[in-house]
């Protein structure tokens, strides 16, 4: 199979291609999709929400993961690679993957930003435990946060400030992210 392939493949094939290369790639429902190369500081402002969430998940026994590990949303037959990604829930046992997040954050790229705002806010509001969605605009330094209330998500755009992370009851100051 080649990086770029106009067949359809099956998720373990997927699986097992992605096993195999050296690049990273998304899986949307039999496509294969190559990610983009990132730039410094998009790693930068992701090691930055993760280090600010690190130590607060570990103490609530919350798994955290940055840019490596596979997100798998069966209800649409879909694999990505989160920034960053916060999962509380016991059903999660490969290392891998996870399948239950309860926090998600995209730092944009030039070449992904439209992806993060549009396809994959509306993949990731299929997750039944996700409460919580970040994107980040590290060029602006600006955040939108669209959390889920009881019957509706909420967007909050954010240029300064502080937002609650409520799957961890955790403030997460721009000025964190941004430094």
């Amino acid at each position: 199979m080649s990086t770029l392939t106009t067949a359809l493949v099956s998720p373990q094939e997927y699986l097992e291609f992605e096993e195999k290369t050296e690049e990273r790639h998304e899986y949307i429902d039999g496509i294969i999709r190559p990610m983009p190369g990132e730039l410094r500081r998009h790693n930068e402002v992701a090691g930055n929400i993760y280090t600010s969430l690190r130590s607060i998940a570990r103490k609530q026994q919350c798994s955290i993961a940055i840019e490596g590990i596979k997100l798998w949303i069966p209800t649409i037959n879909r694999y990505y690679y989160p920034d960053v990604m916060v999962s509380c829930d016991k059903r999660e046992t490969d290392e891998k993957i996870c399948q239950f997040p309860c926090f998600i954050v995209e730092v944009f790229s030039p070449s992904t930003k439209l992806t993060d705002r549009r396809e994959k806010l509306q993949a990731y509001q299929t997750i039944e435990t996700l409460q919580g969605y970040l994107m980040v605009d590290h060029e602006e330094k600006v955040v939108e946060y669209l959390e889920r209330s009881l019957e509706d998500w909420t967007l909050s755009r954010l240029e300064a400030g502080s937002l609650t992370i409520s799957c961890l009851q955790i403030a997460l100051e721009l000025e964190e992210i941004f430094a």
